[in-house]
């Protein structure tokens, strides 16, 4: 494994993995949105709650979320009475959006976000949250959080938390291999330089 380790072309290999590798890894952490991978939230319905949820107190509901891409997201509501996912608009500003809550055309979309960002005041004051059946969502890689109507909804990226998971053993391994296999080619060639000199010598 030493010997292994301490060739040139070995290093040169581990070193290139292990940069690329942690590029790579900051970039998927540091995203603002895990596109196309799913958002989860499961909870029991308490007493406050059931209204504004629409449920019975008591039952299991569960959320999920897909963000397609900075337009669209697929939602599906599952309860005691089952639920079908629904494709819906979305706005994104930074690391908040919110959903459009009406059935709409791409034409009448693109119109809408234009009179919205036409409007400084009303564009700002929607990502304060005062924007009329609009509650504001804040997004990562790991997790999409919003209070509707004085409900906590915490959601979480398990693919992502995963993938930071396994990936970040993968690049600690990479990062020490590349620091061993520098060692043993640094000390191969001191160690043949050296030799050389003594026969040199003699």
């Amino acid at each position: 494994m030493k010997k292994f380790l301490s060739k040139m072309s070995v290093m040169i290999v581990f070193l290139s993995l292990a940069v690329v590798g942690l590029v790579f890894y900051i970039v998927m952490l540091a995203r603002p949105v895990s596109y196309g991978m799913t958002y989860s939230w499961s909870h029991i319905v308490t007493e406050e709650e059931s209204e504004i949820l629409g449920q019975e107190a008591g039952s299991e509901m569960n959320m999920t979320i897909k963000i397609k891409n900075d337009r669209k997201m697929e939602q599906t509501m599952i309860s005691e009475n089952g639920g079908e996912p629904i494709e819906v608009w979305i706005i994104r500003n930074g690391n908040q959006f919110i959903m459009i809550p009406v059935t709409m055309t791409e034409e009448e979309y693109e119109t809408q976000v234009e009179a919205l960002k036409a409007d400084k005041d009303e564009w700002n004051a929607l990502w304060a949250g005062e924007g009329e059946g609009m509650p504001v969502f804040n997004v990562n890689a790991f997790s999409i959080k919003v209070d509707l109507n004085g409900v906590d909804i915490d959601m979480t990226c398990t693919g992502a938390v995963v993938f930071a998971s396994v990936f970040g053993a993968i690049e600690v391994a990479l990062i020490t291999f590349a620091i061993l296999s520098t060692i043993f080619f640094v000390k191969s060639n001191k160690n043949t330089t050296g030799q050389t000199i003594s026969e040199t010598n003699v």
